[in-house]
């Protein structure tokens, strides 16, 4: 009998491991068969930069920011790292963009942003705020260009001008919300639906000790505004980080595969690994137990 097709799985990386550990952590995700590494700028390494030598330590594995919000680089100097990235991976660059903290315009800017580079990567000329935005290098072909969304609007948005989308701190049921709501962007815009990939951050704790620090990531979210009003919208009590932790998150080994399928059930074709870790800890070992426990088969 044929053999079931194996589903896309991705992986996060995101604390500030010693170099060396984290160049092993990517070999050994590309090597358990994952599609993806996302590595979300969060005040350590420079993302991009951290890919660029990333690229050089694998061969096959899309590498991903997830996600580079938009006040960290002006549109000239993502497009050069980008293009950078691009060039030295062979073509494996998934560039993921946020809007940073929410304020007036900045969905707006956004749209702007990626529409630019899309015109730049492409060999054109495109511009943001009335500055010009171009790839400083020959790409044989352009990076995908990915938003984070939290709102309909972002989902929507997504729908119309992204090639992905990662959401967080989902339910499968929220995932499913958002599909229908990029669905509608995309139609809106004259696009297939199916040439934006869902993607969806699924938290993992699952080594020793990292419940402790999935109930303070809850906790920490559930006081954000925004992922509060996500929670509730959800049906969970942002102050109840255990509750929070049993409805978005991955706890039981025994229970991944049919939480990973309620997922891809649900409309997400790429659900990405975040390991969580044990309070303090920037443990690779605590990550790579993660990682095997996960492994596609």
């Amino acid at each position: 009998m044929p053999q079931p097709l194996r589903q896309p799985l991705a992986v996060s990386l995101r604390d500030a491991y010693p170099w060396n550990e984290l160049a092993g952590l990517a070999r050994t995700i590309e090597d358990a068969g994952f599609d993806a590494v996302f590595l979300p700028e969060v005040g350590a390494r420079d993302t991009l930069a951290t890919l660029a030598a990333l690229a050089g330590e694998t061969s096959r594995i899309r590498l991903a920011t997830g996600v580079v919000p938009l006040p960290s680089r002006s549109p000239r100097l993502l497009a050069a790292a980008a293009a950078t990235v691009q060039e030295r991976s062979g073509g494996r660059l998934i560039l993921g963009l946020g809007t940073g903290p929410s304020s007036r315009g900045s969905l707006d800017r956004l749209r702007a942003t990626v529409v630019a580079l899309r015109t730049a990567f492409g060999g054109g000329e495109g511009s943001v705020d009335g500055d010009e935005v171009r790839s400083p290098l020959p790409l044989p072909k352009p990076p995908e260009l990915w938003i984070a969304a939290l709102g309909p609007r972002a989902t929507r948005l997504a729908g119309e001008v992204a090639d992905g989308v990662l959401l967080n701190w989902c339910t499968p049921e929220r995932v499913a919300t958002a599909t229908t709501q990029v669905a509608e962007g995309a139609r809106a815009a004259g696009r297939d639906p199916v040439d934006v990939t869902i993607a969806v951050y699924v938290r993992a704790a699952l080594a020793p000790g990292s419940l402790e620090g999935a109930r303070a990531a809850a906790a920490e979210y559930g006081s954000y505004p925004a992922y509060a009003r996500q929670f509730a919208g959800m049906g969970l009590d942002p102050t109840d980080a255990d509750a929070v932790v049993a409805g978005v998150m991955l706890t039981d080994r025994s229970s991944t595969a049919d939480r990973l399928a309620a997922y891809r059930a649900a409309g997400a074709r790429l659900p990405v690994i975040y390991p969580v870790l044990p309070p303090g800890a920037a443990s690779s070992d605590a990550t790579r137990s993660t990682i095997e426990a996960v492994a596609p088969g």
